[in-house]
Order: structure tokens, then C-alpha cells, then sequence
């Protein structure tokens, strides 16, 4: 497997500069976009205790962040057609404003399913307009046409792991110094702002062949169905951490609040870092190889290493270790999309790719919400974790399969001429 994004192109274009300035744009998007999604549980957490919503259950607060994290891939397909119809920098522009209202709207809510409507869907769908120029455009510049994809893209990606890392405590600071109503709207200005500047020049390389359609002949093809089977695979299981470690911070361990802000930032923090380090890895090794690998230890980490956790310092030990492993495979998803079908029209079909993420991610995280409030004792309020810990864990490991398959797939179709979109 090639490590190029590129690789039936001769000689990469000399324009490659100008790349680093995309990824430090992607890098911003993903900061906010994603940073704030990986951000919920600490917004979770609050209204489960404080009833500022009205008094509601794991499983009803747990839709807002499905819907959210939903949103981006369901309208994933549609903003790469957009992208390549009105523009890139336009597409993005109308996510980062979107984006915006979303959060400032949701300050306003009274119910939780106003939240679903705002901070849920609204905001789902503005992170996805924006998501999918940030995703594509560093890929058309030289930079990342050459044996430093993975570093590349891994340092664009990064953006969400330190997003959530820095998001998650602000947030709760926010939420104890304000309220929740002007950290929502102290979050929506600042994503306002700062994805309006990376708009402006996070700007597609004009010599780039203009996209193609997307080729719908994939849709019957098992290698590509069996790619998008690992997003399917991963949403069930990939948020319950991202979701539940706060929880499980303040009714299992005993700890405040702003303990299991801190402690689900660094699953964030150290995505950061597996998305730079494994994509490097990723470059010498294989992407689809590195990518395999993590999502098997993601699995791992969930079943073998969170359930024994009984302290404050074990469990961050789990989040470290969570987030490096999986940062590595968000990085690597659509890298591995590049290595077999090249740049033009990635935009659609990484659109596609992430839209197999829907239905895992829409029902994944309720169906977790309903996992623990069945194992909550009605008087004590005491949760048993370890049966949505088995859940989650199992679903990874599954999508990890999901890799090896394309791996043993793609061999045994290797002396075929190789599908473009």
C-alpha cells in the first residue's frame, strides 16, 4: 500500500508552502468543531445534576451529544458536494456561522429537547460544513503529496485531541464562574471568530484537477464497503468514554466535577498526540496496518483497563492510553481513503466514509445512557459502569476486524487495476 495521497502522480507541484498555513487552519477547525463535541460530557454532567433542563435521565441527555456527534457525518456527503460546487472557503463559512447560532441558541434552552434541536443538531450539521474543507484542502497541496501525509494530517487532526483537552476545563470553568448560558455563548463567539479567520485562508491549490463525481460503482465494491463498515463499527463504542468518564469520575470515584472535566480532557489531550506520533508511524509501517492497531487497543483499553480503575490517577492512566490510541485511528481513516482512491474527489468520498458513522453514533451513546440508568441503584444512585464498559469495548474491537478485512480484501484484489472516483 502506497503512503502517498497521490500516488499515480509523477512529481508533486513545488506550490507545497502554502500547505502548512491549510493545516494550521485545519488545525483550528478541528480545535473548535470537534473540540467542543468532545467536549459534552463535562455539559452533561450538569444538567444531570443541576436539573437546569429539567430533571433527566443519562440515556435523554445522552441524545444531544449523539445528535451532534451524528450530525458531521450525516451531512458529511452533502458538504462535499457542496464544497466542490460553490466553493471550499464558502462551504466552511456557512458551517463556522451555523455553528455559531447553534451554541448561542442552545444558551436560550429551558428543556432538553431544545438542546437536541441546538446544541445537538444545528451545531451537528455547522461542524460538518466545516469539517470537510478542513479535511480536504491540505490534502491538494504538495506538502502532504510526498512521505509526510501522516504527519501532516495527524498535525491538522490533532486540533480536535488538543480542542477537547483545553475545551473540556474551560468549559466547566465557564459553567462555575457564568452558568452554563454564557459559556455556550462565550464558546459560539470564540468559534466564530477564530473559524472565520481560518476560512479566510484555508484556501484549495488552484492547479488542482478539478473533482470528479463520485463513483457510485464503489458502493458495490467490498473493499469500500468493508471501509466504511470500521466507521459503522466504531460509533456505537467510541464516544462512551468521551461521554461517561466524567460520570464516572464524580459517582464512582467520589471526585468533584471539575476532576472529571480534567480527566476526559486527557483522552483529548493524548488524541493530540497519537494522531501527530501514529501518523508518522502510519507513513513507515502502512496506514491501514497502524489503524488496525488502534482501534484493537481501544477496545483493549475499555475492557482489560477502565473497569479496574479505582482511582483518580488509574483512570487517567485509561484516558491517556484511550486517547492515544484512538486519535491515531481518526487521523488514519480518511488517510487510508487517500492511499486507495487519491485526491480528486476525496471530498465526496470521505463524505461517504464518515456517514457510516451515523447510525452507530446516533444510537450508541443512548443506548449507553440506558445501559447505566439500568444499572443505577434507585436509592443509593450508585452506577455499575462495567456493563456499558463491555459494551463499548466490544464494539471497537469488532470494527478493528473490520480493518483486517480490508486489509485481506485489498491483497486479494491487488493485481486488479485500481478503481478512481
Amino acid at each position: 500500500m502506497g503512503s502517498s495521497f497521490i500516488s499515480h502522480s509523477e512529481t508533486p507541484p513545488p506550490d507545497g508552502r502554502y500547505g502548512w498555513i491549510c493545516v494550521g487552519c485545519s488545525f483550528v477547525v478541528h480545535f473548535f468543531a470537534l473540540g467542543i463535541e468532545s467536549s459534552w460530557g463535562v455539559y452533561q454532567n450538569h444538567f444531570f445534576t443541576s436539573q437546569d433542563v429539567g430533571a433527566v435521565s443519562n440515556s435523554n441527555l445522552a441524545w444531544v451529544g449523539s445528535i451532534q456527534a451524528t450530525g458531521q457525518p450525516l451531512v458529511g456527503f452533502v458538504a462535499g458536494i457542496l464544497a466542490q460546487r460553490i466553493g471550499f472557503r464558502v462551504t466552511g463559512f456557512i458551517g463556522t456561522c451555523v455553528m455559531c447560532l447553534a451554541l448561542i441558541t442552545a444558551s436560550f434552552s429551558t428543556q432538553v429537547w431544545h438542546l437536541y434541536l441546538t446544541q445537538g443538531l444545528m451545531f451537528g450539521i455547522g461542524s460538518g460544513f466545516a469539517f470537510i474543507p478542513a479535511v480536504c484542502i491540505p490534502s491538494q497541496w504538495s506538502l502532504v503529496q510526498s512521505d509526510c501525509v501522516g504527519l501532516a494530517t495527524g498535525i491538522a487532526a490533532s486540533g480536535y485531541g488538543i480542542g477537547g483537552l483545553v475545551l473540556s476545563p474551560v468549559t466547566q470553568q465557564l459553567i462555575d464562574h457564568v452558568g452554563f448560558r454564557w459559556a455556550l455563548r462565550i464558546t459560539g463567539l470564540m468559534t466564530l471568530v477564530a473559524l472565520g479567520i481560518a476560512d479566510v485562508f484555508l484556501r484549495p491549490r488552484s492547479s488542482v484537477v478539478p473533482p470528479r463525481k463520485f463513483n457510485r460503482s464503489l458502493l458495490m465494491n467490498k473493499v469500500f464497503l468493508t471501509l466504511c463498515s470500521i466507521g459503522l463499527f466504531s460509533g456505537p463504542g467510541f464516544y462512551v468514554p468521551i461521554f461517561y468518564v466524567p460520570d464516572y469520575v464524580v459517582n464512582r470515584l467520589e471526585r468533584d466535577a471539575q476532576d472529571g472535566a480534567n480527566a476526559a480532557a486527557l483522552i483529548s489531550g493524548f488524541s493530540a498526540l497519537g494522531r501527530v506520533f501514529l501518523g508518522v508511524v502510519g507513513d513507515h509501517f502502512g496506514h491501514l496496518h497502524v489503524l488496525s492497531l488502534c482501534q484493537f487497543l481501544g477496545g483493549v483499553g475499555q475492557l482489560a483497563i477502565w473497569p479496574f480503575t479505582r482511582s483518580l490517577a488509574g483512570l487517567m492512566v485509561f484516558t491517556s492510553f484511550y486517547g492515544f490510541f484512538t486519535g491515531g485511528y481518526v487521523s488514519l481513516y480518511p488517510v487510508v481513503a487517500a492511499d486507495l482512491y487519491g485526491v480528486e474527489g476525496l471530498a465526496s468520498i470521505t463524505g461517504v466514509m464518515f456517514a457510516s458513522f451515523v447510525p452507530g453514533t446516533l444510537i450508541g451513546p443512548p443506548v449507553s445512557g440506558a445501559i447505566l440508568d439500568r444499572y443505577t441503584d434507585p436509592i443509593t444512585k450508585k452506577i455499575n459502569f462495567l456493563p456499558v464498559q463491555l459494551f463499548g469495548g466490544s464494539w471497537l474491537l469488532a470494527s478493528a476486524v473490520m480493518a483486517v478485512t480490508v486489509q485481506v480484501f485489498q491483497r486479494s484484489a491487488r493485481g486488479s487495476p485500481r478503481v478512481l472516483p
